[in-house]
């Protein structure tokens, strides 16, 4: 039975998320030493390093996203084809700025269940900045991090959010979701609803470590993050965490 690590990376003119990629790449080589496959577009995928496959498609363009005081474009619209883009039996489909500092992704794996994800949130700036629970009818979860089996299960839930992808204004409505871009994560926490409503069995039972884009990252290497925020330094070791700023400071 094989295992294995699905990222996605369209750069585009606002973002170069193939940085972000090879250095997530590197950590995943280091401490969770499973392969990697990337799914990208021509435009991106010679500048992406460490990968065992790719996957190219003509990636879907059109949503956008709010960041740092302007609209850019945002490339997530191909996430719900993971099913069929996954060469594993059991896939761990991740964002490419999620950084893993452990290997305790690898109990996932080691779990009888079929399909987990995240459906909590820890702000390490301690300001609770990720709590949307007014923003809609549903509770919110996290596809940022999705570890899925390929069982008949798994499946439906797959075809399931393509559904949604391809009705999305009818299920924002119907869940009165505040925000108006396509978002995976509420794609995927519909999906669940529909199939039979929420159950713990789909959750990671601990919460997912996350810095705010207005985080500064001031130093980012393989042993771990420096960041600030506010009037305050800090280091991050031994963590999984999930950076939302989209202009790290590699050192390429």
């Amino acid at each position: 039975m094989s295992t294995g690590i699905l990222i996605y990376c369209f750069d585009s003119d606002a973002v170069q998320y193939h940085r972000t990629t090879n250095f997530c790449i590197e950590l995943i080589k280091k401490n969770l030493r499973l392969p990697v496959t990337v799914v990208t577009n021509n435009e991106t995928r010679d500048r992406i390093n460490g990968h065992d496959s790719l996957v190219t498609v003509n990636n879907q363009q059109g949503n956008s996203r709010y960041y740092k005081d302007k609209i850019i474009p945002w490339y997530n619209l191909e996430r719900c084809n993971a099913y069929e883009h996954s060469p594993y039996d059991t896939t761990i489909l991740m964002d490419s700025d999620y950084f893993v500092y452990t290997d305790n992704l690898l109990e996932l794996i080691k779990s009888k269940y079929e399909f987990l994800l995240h459906d909590g949130v820890h702000d390490l700036t301690n300001r609770n900045s990720f709590e949307y629970n007014t923003k809609s009818m549903i509770p919110l979860v996290w596809a940022t991090v999705t570890m899925f089996k390929k069982t008949a299960l798994v499946r439906k839930i797959f075809d399931m959010i393509i559904h949604i992808k391809k009705n999305y204004n009818y299920f924002l409505n119907l869940y009165r979701i505040d925000f108006r871009n396509f978002r995976n994560d509420y794609a995927f926490a519909i999906a669940l609803h529909q199939l039979g409503g929420y159950s713990n069995e789909y959750f990671i039972p601990t919460k997912m470590s996350m810095l705010p884009t207005d985080t500064q990252i001031l130093k980012i290497d393989q042993t771990g993050i420096i960041y600030k925020y506010g009037n305050y330094i800090n280091l991050l070791q031994n963590q999984d965490v999930h950076v939302l700023d989209k202009e790290i400071p590699f050192n390429e």
